[in-house]
């Protein structure tokens, strides 16, 4: 039997752990110079093959009406380019041939292409487009504009459908870069109060810089960034997630997007035809406090009016309704009147002198009285000072009730809410007053503050005050986001909320909204451009000169002209506020039309406007009384299938002449003609599948069908019913042929 001798086993052994030895030192050497000295290297391929992880951002959540309408939204726009040349440096023979149809299709179908380009977008023509586009084929370009714009998800589905552009990317060379942006649904109506989202830069780092509610409420809007990779499969790059992002949220708001653009075109309306710099509404519901709209429309520098965040010539700020700070004028009168009402300093019926000149001296300085009226009595009642605006009886009022005590009255404004801050917005400013005992306040003070001056109010604080009155004494909050959606789900919810059940007396409310009424609808007030005939109006006009920017002087250049009131007046369902800026500098209407400006010649008007299209809209006037008892109605019927129209005018209670022998079959075909003495009757009538048929007087459905019927393809021109046909009735019908057929209504 063969043994093995000791020894030999021994150096066997040691030989393979010799062996197993030196291998594991490779590998560990191996792996320690990976790790070190080619680390770089390794890293080097792991980017370009696997990437770096980076945050994958989620996307925004939307702005919502206060019905669940999309206001702002983050949407994909695009920018479409073309590439002319073909290569594919793998196969000779298919770029040959690509490149041999891509010319045949651009050679054939570019006008066509050119036509459907221009109905996409028709502020470019067809012949633009060919124009264009032909140039970038006969010079092989690599990257052409097919639209020098950014284009929508849906425009970019309807090019996909065109000519060439239909073939696929390998034939139509389409180069097409997606650009996540937020939009604002209705353009930049409400944008100084949605605010914007802007991509910049701060200390050399990308950061975005908001506005408006988009940063008050950016922490649920904003959602939480995941976290993704690229890598490289098969020569392409592949984005994986690694953790999926989570949107952001929604925030529904009290906007209504019907009563946003009838403000906007109101005030648009009248700043255009005034020529103003800029003017802004605020429209709250009254018993909620809820703000169903607010507008701020600038002139920019091409003469048009938007809305804008930027600080630029008429916007220095951020929104003019409340963010900007400036003496009100004559629509202050109310509150002053108000308190001293409340404080039982006065009384409806007191009356104070009314001067036989229209500038009467107080203290050394010139009252002036615009509106003034002598009415041959010598005395102001309150509701005559309210409504002829008169400075010099509100410096008499609250001088009698105030003078001995200033700080009772500036009290009373403090406690009316009218330096509150209601942080509607991060950017909201804070009313002021100029307060007793202050290095602001001096012997002419309290006579200001009785029209309007020496005082600095946002709109919504002026605006929150008469809603106060028009709500019978109850202080609301004012309300912008009423909550917080999670995929339609509440997450968080911000209530009405009531700051004073009884601010003022409902005594006092009333007494002020029986004065505000007289000034719209008495004879001779300032506020009667805001009439209506439609319903009660009350409110109170103000126009505020503004100081000189460089000699801070008033000098008439700058005012203020506003509105503000409540509708209707016996049942007020809203508060609106409507101010305008006038500057002389800017003035460019012809001297010949240059009127005098004032808060019933421009924001009244804009207030009357809203203040009746909103009501109407609210109008829920039964079916019943729309129907007319007296005459009887016969619509007018098209010709074509006369089965269904014998049926729908059955239904509506109108008698034929009997029902045509149509039992039989789905459809049956006639005319219908109206007689003179309104009687609807149909004729049926038979349709060889072999003729052409007498389509006139029918409708493009029953037209369209009776003509494919026959196999003959249609093209229509107009919309109505059939007033003629290019193929005439009784021919023989030949399939494949084109029949154009115009209507008319």
């Amino acid at each position: 039997m063969f043994k093995f001798k000791p020894n030999v086993i021994f150096r066997f052994n040691l030989l393979v752990i010799f062996f197993f030895a030196m291998w594991g030192i490779v590998i560990m050497w191996c792996a320690f110079s990976k790790m070190t000295f080619m680390r770089g290297y390794w890293n080097t391929i792991k980017e370009n093959n696997i990437g770096k992880e980076s945050p994958e951002p989620p996307k925004r959540g939307n702005i919502l009406s206060d019905n669940g309408e999309l206001l702002v939204s983050t949407l994909p726009q695009y920018r479409i380019h073309i590439d002319y040349v073909y290569k594919n440096d793998n196969d000779q023979k298919d770029e040959d041939e690509t490149r041999h149809k891509r010319d045949s299709l651009w050679e054939t179908c570019l006008d066509e292409l050119s036509i459907g380009l221009n109905e996409i977008f028709p502020n470019k023509s067809a012949a633009d487009f060919k124009r264009d586009l032909g140039y970038g084929f006969r010079n092989k370009k690599r990257y052409h504009w097919l639209y020098n714009r950014k284009i929508s998800y849906t425009q970019y589905r309807r090019i996909e459908k065109l000519p060439i552009m239909k073939e696929g990317r390998k034939y139509n060379g389409l180069i097409v870069d997606e650009e996540i942006e937020r939009k604002n649904i209705f353009n930049d109506i409400g944008t100084s109060t949605f605010g914007v989202v802007r991509k910049s830069e701060k200390n050399g780092k990308p950061f975005e810089d908001k506005n408006g509610l988009e940063k008050k409420y950016d922490r649920y809007l904003c959602g939480v960034p995941g976290v993704k990779r690229i890598e490289k499969v098969g020569g392409k790059n592949i984005k994986r997630i690694i953790v999926p992002p989570q949107n952001g949220m929604d925030i529904q708001t009290t906007i209504n997007s019907d009563m946003l653009d009838i403000c906007e075109n109101a005030v648009k309306k009248v700043l255009t035809e005034h020529h103003l710099p800029a003017g802004w509404a605020i429209l709250m519901e009254t018993r909620t406090g809820d703000i169903k709209a607010i507008v701020n429309l600038t002139r920019l520098s091409n003469g048009y009016y938007y809305e804008t965040t930027d600080n630029i010539p008429n916007n220095p700020t951020a929104n003019h309704a409340l963010c900007r700070l400036m003496e009100p004028g004559s629509i202050f009168k109310t509150v002053a009147l108000t308190a001293a009402l409340e404080d039982g300093k006065l009384t409806t019926r007191d009356s104070v002198y009314a001067y036989s000149s229209r500038v009467h001296n107080f203290n050394g300085k010139n009252v002036t009285d615009e509106m003034y009226r002598d009415n041959g009595t010598g005395k102001y009642s309150m509701a005559e000072a309210l409504k002829y605006s008169s400075n010099i009886s509100m410096v008499q009022y609250i001088r009698k009730a105030y003078a001995k005590n200033p700080e009772e009255y500036t009290n009373t404004l403090i406690r009316f809410g009218l330096t509150n801050n209601y942080n509607l917005l991060e950017s909201e400013a804070t009313s002021y007053l100029t307060l007793p005992g202050t290095k602001s306040w001096n012997a002419l003070s309290l006579n200001s503050m009785s029209y309007g001056y020496a005082v600095g109010m946002t709109g919504i604080s002026i605006l929150s005050f008469y809603n106060t009155i028009a709500n019978g004494g109850k202080q609301m909050q004012p309300r912008l986001v009423k909550a917080v959606l999670n995929e339609g789900m509440i997450v968080e919810e911000f209530p009405t909320k009531v700051l004073n059940e009884q601010l003022i007396s409902k005594k006092t409310a009333d007494d002020v909204s029986s004065l505000l009424v007289e000034v719209v609808n008495g004879k001779d007030g300032t506020g009667k451009r805001a009439k209506s005939e439609m319903m009660l109006v009350a409110g109170k006009t103000g126009t505020a000169n503004i100081p000189n920017s460089i000699t801070g002087r008033y000098d008439d250049s700058e005012k203020m002209m506003s509105f503000c009131g409540f509708f209707p007046a016996d049942d007020p369902q809203y508060t609106l506020l409507v101010q305008m800026l006038y500057d002389k500098k800017q003035d460019t209407r012809p001297e010949e039309k240059r009127r005098k400006l004032g808060g019933g010649s421009s924001s009244a008007l804009a207030f009357k406007e809203i203040a009746e299209k909103v009501m109407a809209k609210q109008l829920n006037i039964p079916v019943e009384a729309a129907i007319d008892t007296t005459n009887a109605y016969h619509p007018y019927v098209m010709s074509g299938n006369i089965k269904e129209a014998d049926l729908v005018l059955g239904e509506l209670g109108i008698k034929t002449n009997g029902r045509p022998e149509y039992i039989d079959g789905e459809h049956s075909w006639g005319k219908i003609v109206n007689d003179e003495a309104g009687n609807i009757r149909l004729f049926k009538e038979e349709f060889d599948i072999e003729i052409v048929p007498d389509v006139t007087g029918m409708g493009a459905k029953d037209a369209l069908f009776l003509m494919q019927e026959r196999g003959i393809e249609v093209q229509f021109e107009g919309y109505g019913r059939v007033v003629s046909q290019s193929i005439a009735p009784g021919t023989k019908a030949k399939k494949g042929e084109t029949a154009r057929l115009v209507l008319a209504l």
